[in-house]
């Protein structure tokens, strides 16, 4: 199911999310996965190739797995990393980032289980933004 994020922004979903609002942060989720939403703007291009520049730098410095493809205007940007939540507790986070012209859709992925990043993967692809015609 598409669900609006914002008049710009949204994202696809399987059935079976539950959601709620926290402040500015949209959260879905189901067994196993939860996904952190959160949408911003910025001023234009200059921006957002400060933005992608300043992952990327963090993710190379951090020695994270990268993901970054593009699809028509959104450049999507993203890193893997295991989370250590209790010492006998580990859990594969994808922070994704899909940044358009002028405004960003960050999604952030907790997967227990590394076999749900396939379809982890296949929701953060399926986010997309509409630019509002003037």
């Amino acid at each position: 199911m598409r669900q609006q994020l914002t008049p710009q922004w949204s994202i696809e979903l399987p059935d079976g999310f539950q959601h709620r609002r926290e402040d500015s942060h949209i959260v879905f989720w189901t067994a196993g996965i939860t996904i952190g939403v959160v949408v911003f703007s910025y001023s234009g291009a200059k921006e957002q190739a400060a933005l992608l520049a300043n992952l990327r730098a963090k993710a190379q410095a951090e020695e994270l797995e990268i993901i970054e493809e593009q699809e028509g205007a959104v450049i999507r940007f993203g890193t893997l990393r295991l989370e250590a939540i209790t010492p006998k507790h580990t859990r594969l986070a994808l922070h994704a980032f899909s940044t358009a012209e002028n405004g960003c859709a960050q999604t952030s992925f907790y997967l227990d289980n590394a076999t749900d990043l396939q379809q982890a993967l296949k929701i953060w692809q399926s986010v997309s933004f509409t630019p509002i015609e003037s």
